[in-house]
């Protein structure tokens, strides 16, 4: 199930915290890049329209996916959504597998290749944290309905 509502982002949003534009990024982008920017260097990126219930906001700003696009990430299939900051400018990158089972095998790919998380939880709710130098990397999950990873500038 792909989550692409108010109440997925907000999922991931539990401790997120969104700074300004790093020089490092996710796979080929950069922190602040434009949408045609990410797209030019993202193979099989397309630009998206997002609906209004797609509209992220924390603290007062908001973030639209602006460009969306299929990849497989640490081996499990799922859809990739670079969010843009009002400005349009890249600020975080939200995947959520094609099969929402495949997050605890997720879960441990990322545990292998960054170590052990920074892991908190509450009831069917569990959010593993990992910094990789300047990226900040999320893991939420709730039961068997949500699971959002999502990278950020650290």
């Amino acid at each position: 199930m792909t989550i692409t509502t108010r109440s997925g982002f907000a999922a991931i949003a539990l401790s997120l915290s969104v700074s300004a534009p790093a020089y490092a990024g996710w796979e080929t982008t950069r922190w602040g890049m434009s949408p045609k920017e990410a797209i030019a260097v993202l193979d099989g990126a397309v630009e998206h329209a997002p609906a209004s219930n797609e509209i992220y906001e924390q603290a007062g700003k908001k973030y639209a996916p602006l460009v969306k696009f299929s990849r497989e990430i640490e081996g499990v299939p799922g859809q990739v959504s670079l969010l843009f900051d009002t400005d349009e400018t890249l600020r975080f990158v939200m995947f959520n597998p094609a099969d929402v089972a495949a997050c605890d095998a997720l879960g441990a790919a990322l545990a292998e290749r960054y170590g052990a998380a920074d892991a908190v939880g509450a009831g069917a709710i569990s959010i593993s944290d990992w910094v990789d130098g300047a990226e900040a990397i999320k893991l939420t999950k709730v039961g068997s309905s949500v699971c959002n990873l999502s990278y950020s500038a650290n």
